[in-house]
């Protein structure tokens, strides 16, 4: 039984949006990568318009206690995996 991970596959929709959403070439991020700090012309407003897109995107919800904690697309990844799960949705 062969199976694609998972994770690869959700970081890479995530980065896809993200890319779409900067309007530039994002395939340069890791899941280490520092949302603020990696994304050029990501401003603390734009963070928050990323996150309310990929709210839409993914069907979850970013709460601002939340959005204060997520620094690395890693973060990011596995918010949005726990939120899908909570949900019932597949990743």
């Amino acid at each position: 039984m062969q199976d694609e991970k998972p994770d690869q596959e959700l970081f890479a929709r995530i980065t896809e949006h993200i890319g779409e959403f900067m309007e530039r070439d994002v395939s340069y991020l890791t899941p280490q990568s520092h949302i603020s700090n990696s994304i050029e012309g990501m401003s603390s407003l734009k963070l928050v318009e990323l996150l309310l897109y990929l709210e839409d995107c993914f069907s979850v919800d970013f709460d601002e206690s939340v959005m204060e904690k997520i620094e690395t697309l890693q973060d990011l990844e596995d918010y949005i995996r726990g939120a899908q799960a909570v949900s019932g949705q597949q990743a």
